[in-house]
């Protein structure tokens, strides 16, 4: 039996981000690159979007962002998944990347490893996953005035 065959123009990908781009200018439009970016391929896709002006992109695990940072030194790299461990947090710190916070623990375990620079994920009612509302403002409350 023969197997499948799948051709991806990275031309079309680019062409297809900076339209993206174009459209949500002047908010940044980032890239996310899940699941090997869907199956493309990191180590194809990542590049072929940051020749395209993509400076942001967004992973699902650790070992994917170190794929995508290998592809692209300069960008910012989020996981999405933040640190689920205190070995993920150190995998997450010395790369680089920014983990994506989903609860308190989250934070606590962060901070305790790290401290560096993360994005908060707030639970807006869409899904499961980010701090309720009030954590989130508790946790404002908590750190104003200084950066976390």
């Amino acid at each position: 039996m023969a197997g499948g065959r799948l051709t991806i123009d990275l031309g079309a990908l680019a062409a297809n981000y900076r339209r993206l781009a174009a459209l949500s200018a002047p908010a940044e439009t980032a890239a996310v690159v899940k699941a090997d970016a869907y199956g493309l391929g990191i180590e194809h896709a990542v590049p072929a979007l940051a020749a395209a002006g993509s400076r942001t992109f967004f992973v699902a695990y650790p070992a994917e962002g170190l794929a995508a940072r290998a592809a692209a030194p300069d960008a910012r790299v989020f996981v999405l998944s933040g640190p689920m461990g205190e070995q993920s947090a150190g995998v997450i710190a010395e790369a680089g990347l920014i983990p994506v916070l989903n609860s308190v623990d989250d934070i606590a375990l962060w901070r305790r490893v790290s401290g560096g620079r993360a994005a908060l994920h707030v639970d807006t009612g869409m899904n499961r996953l980010g701090v309720s509302e009030s954590e989130a403002a508790v946790f404002a409350a908590e750190n104003a005035g200084g950066e976390t």
